[in-house]
């Protein structure tokens, strides 16, 4: 089914009150939760962090079963971790993913162990970069000389028209001034930035929450995106992440996959699943059994702020900041321009 055939189906869901499993608008593989950084903030959904988080691994033959029984379903593929480069065979990886028939593949790194084959085999990359403050940033990643490497990174991909880059800030109490300089650092090298709050599980990290500097982080970055700058978060989700404004989740427009085959449900930060794709290779009847029906609910009762969740699920339920958002971005973003966010 064609995207936007997808976002409507959802979006007369959920004007009916409904929340479907059906049409994901991609699908998101965790390849392992190994990783040569030890980010200070790294969580996994259950307060672990992710290279603690126990997985085993799956081979090119079971990843190929799995993307064949997956790209029944989507064309777009986000692949991450962990750190999704730890994986030895990620060039393989990529090969296969392609042959499967995957029109659009997104690789969500720190960056460090990228290698012209991967960023050819890409069509975008989401880098990680907290702030240009070298000292405060390696502190932050427990890895000294990883901010200095990343920001050379960036500015060699800067340079290229092909992958889309994105950075992506993960905004704390230490680094609330240093994130402005970040978008500053990605609007002068025409690389698009996204920001959001660290979470502890499922809420915003302690002290956030009625942060007058948080606010006024929040209103540049808002400033910045009315100013033309490429900002990938829609208005309605600056405007509610402000504040922690609760909303209808919806998780599933995007589908997950843990580096063990695990289909997750209904998300990530629930850190529970549905099935097994190797054991059972049908992702609607995994869901439908976990659903018990065609159709789902949530009830975490909580509020938790990732844009991946909350800026989404805006865009079902407030489709006028879809098309706002889809008009600034044919302005904004240049032609060729792709990312999933």
């Amino acid at each position: 089914m064609h995207p936007i055939l997808k976002v409507l189906y959802h979006i007369a869901m959920g004007a009916i009150g409904k929340k479907s499993y059906r049409f994901p608008m991609g699908v998101y593989i965790y390849l392992t939760f190994r990783c040569n950084l030890r980010c200070s903030y790294c969580d996994g959904g259950s307060g672990e962090k992710f290279p603690l988080m126990k997985r085993s691994e799956l081979s090119i033959e079971q990843w190929r079963s799995i993307f064949t029984t997956l790209h029944k379903h989507t064309d777009f593929l986000l692949l991450s971790g962990g750190e999704p480069l730890m994986y030895e065979k990620i060039i393989d990886i990529l090969r296969v993913a392609r042959e499967t028939g995957f029109k659009f593949i997104s690789l969500n790194t720190n960056g460090l162990l990228l290698t012209p084959e991967v960023i050819e085999a890409v069509d975008a990359i989401i880098i990680s970069l907290d702030s240009l403050d070298r000292e405060k940033s390696d502190r932050l990643w427990n890895r000294e000389g990883a901010t200095d490497r990343v920001l050379k990174v960036l500015v060699e991909l800067a340079q290229r028209r092909n992958p889309s880059i994105m950075v992506n800030s993960v905004i704390l109490n230490e680094n609330i001034d240093d994130v402005a300089d970040v978008m500053e650092f990605c609007g002068k090298h025409g690389i698009t930035f996204s920001a959001g709050p660290a979470l502890d599980k499922v809420r915003p990290i302690p002290g956030l929450k009625g942060n007058r500097r948080y606010h006024a982080l929040i209103d540049k970055i808002l400033k910045a995106k009315r100013a033309g700058y490429r900002i990938a978060a829609t208005i309605d989700y600056l405007r509610a992440v402000k504040h922690f404004q609760p909303f209808d989740c919806h998780p599933l427009l995007v589908w997950r996959v843990y580096p063990d085959g695990n289909l997750l449900f209904p998300c990530s930060r629930m850190n529970s699943t549905a099935g097994n794709l190797l054991e059972t290779p049908d992702p609607i009847a995994l869901f439908k059994k976990a659903s018990g029906g065609e159709y789902f609910e949530i009830n975490c009762g909580e509020n938790c702020p990732l844009s991946c969740y909350m800026d989404t699920s805006h865009m079902i339920h407030r489709p006028l900041g879809l098309l706002r958002e889809g008009l600034y971005r044919m302005h904004t973003f240049s032609q060729g321009h792709r990312l999933v966010y």
